[in-house]
């Protein structure tokens, strides 16, 4: 690639040289952006992440504190089923562990995952850990992790077989690099949306959205996000489960709806569409839109306060792609969107009009119309009433996107002289 001779000017919205230091218009110090760089996702073998059905409410089974990998070896080599053989450690919580293995009937990688502790027969740890599978499975969606088989070890611990992820979680990645890119935030949400829909569709509520369940793939160039951890999941139709247990509230504090957090029973689908606002809310701005000190506070907050918009953190942010994640943030849920595919409308609506306030570069060789490459009030610049002092520079949007060297052709030039404009 070329270098760049021509940056877009975020004070005048006007190309000016690369080497300029400040606008030749309002005399403001130039600033261009450097380009993101995105930390390579960590191998499978080491550094990888899984959330696993590991809740606050389950700790007391087992004890809170992380299994020792020592303790894990003797799993390493062992043959499940006569066909899954478990090669090394990958991921690992309070509750249970995750192991990448090889199935040698057919020699394809694979995620082992087994409840390691709470697991005895028909506790409600081994209740949970089943349904995330079954549900999993049910559902097939292509941004649902899939899961391929489930059983007992010989000793009745309960074990899921998975899709090999390899990559990071999306709270890896906000942790990494802050605020994702607008559009990029978009794309990841769509499709966490679009399996969404699915699940709601056959009358399943998530209720653990968070970004830690959510885990992106990189496949040809492309980030796919894989849905994972329904193991606090509800069906729509199971009135006698309840949203405690042992007195704890299911599912992580700052992702909990207002009704989750008053403990209210008759919890719906618009619980994991308020989750999706706060996922991407922190997507958009790399803070999170209810925090405290401690977790009565931060319920006090859900509860009884509105969050600051997405845009005093990023001015620049659409205002479509706000107002989509304040609706889904009200506190009332009948005014957020009734259903996941109409949150999922609304977004594929703010995608379209954030692609639309993009200005791609001119194609070369194509004629020099400023009037199309740049928005209203520009043209006004033609009028013989108006001259470079009265053009209100402060009108055009911020832009600084890089433009190319046919943004203006080496043989015109555009002069205004005496309020007037004549081509050279």
């Amino acid at each position: 690639m070329s270098q760049q001779r021509f940056i877009r000017c975020s004070h005048c919205g006007l190309p000016h040289e690369a080497e300029s230091t400040h606008c030749p218009v309002t005399g403001k110090r130039l600033e261009v952006s450097k380009p993101r760089r995105r930390p390579k996702p960590p191998p499978s073998e080491e550094n990888y992440s899984w959330e696993h059905s590991l809740h606050p409410w389950s700790q007391g089974e087992g004890g809170g504190a992380a299994l020792d990998p020592a303790q894990l070896e003797q799993f390493i080599g062992m043959l499940v089923e006569d066909k899954y053989r478990i090669e090394a450690l990958i991921g690992r919580g309070g509750m249970g562990v995750v192991f990448r293995a090889i199935n040698e009937r057919i020699r394809k990688p694979v995620a082992l995952k087994i409840l390691y502790r709470g697991w005895d027969s028909g506790s409600e740890s081994e209740r949970r850990f089943l349904r995330e599978a079954r549900v999993a499975s049910s559902l097939g969606h292509p941004n649902i992790v899939e899961v391929f088989d489930l059983g007992h070890l010989d000793d009745g611990k309960p074990f899921q077989v998975m899709e090999l992820l390899e990559g990071q979680s999306l709270a890896q990645r906000i942790q990494n690099e802050g605020a994702l890119p607008e559009e990029e935030a978009l794309d990841i949400s769509e499709q966490i949306l679009s399996a969404l829909e699915a699940a709601h569709e056959r009358g399943v509520i998530h209720r653990d959205l968070k970004p830690e369940n959510v885990f992106l793939v990189e496949r040809r160039g492309i980030t796919v996000a894989k849905l994972l951890d329904f193991g606090v999941s509800k069906m729509v139709e199971d009135a006698t489960l309840s949203l405690t247990v042992t007195g704890v509230v299911v599912g992580t504090p700052y992702y909990l709806s207002p009704e989750q957090a008053r403990g209210e029973r008759d919890i719906d689908h618009r619980v994991d569409l308020w989750s999706m606002g706060v996922l991407m809310y922190e997507c958009l701005t790399g803070v999170l839109p209810f925090n405290a000190d401690n977790y009565e506070q931060l319920l006090r907050k859900i509860l009884g306060s509105r969050p600051l918009p997405p845009s005093r953190f990023q001015p620049r942010l659409n205002p479509t792609v706000e107002r989509a994640v304040m609706r889904a943030l009200s506190t009332d849920r009948d005014e957020r969107p009734g259903s996941a595919r109409e949150m999922l409308d609304m977004l594929r609506h703010a995608k379209d009009d954030v692609r639309r306030s993009k200005r791609p570069p001119m194609a070369i060789g194509a004629p020099l119309d400023f009037g199309e490459t740049l928005p209203d009030p520009l043209p006004n610049l033609r009028s013989p009433t108006m001259t470079i002092e009265d053009f209100d520079y402060a009108s055009v949007p911020d832009d600084a996107t890089e433009v190319s060297d046919s943004f203006i052709g080496d043989e015109i030039r555009v002069l205004i002289r005496n309020g007037s404009k004549s081509d050279e």
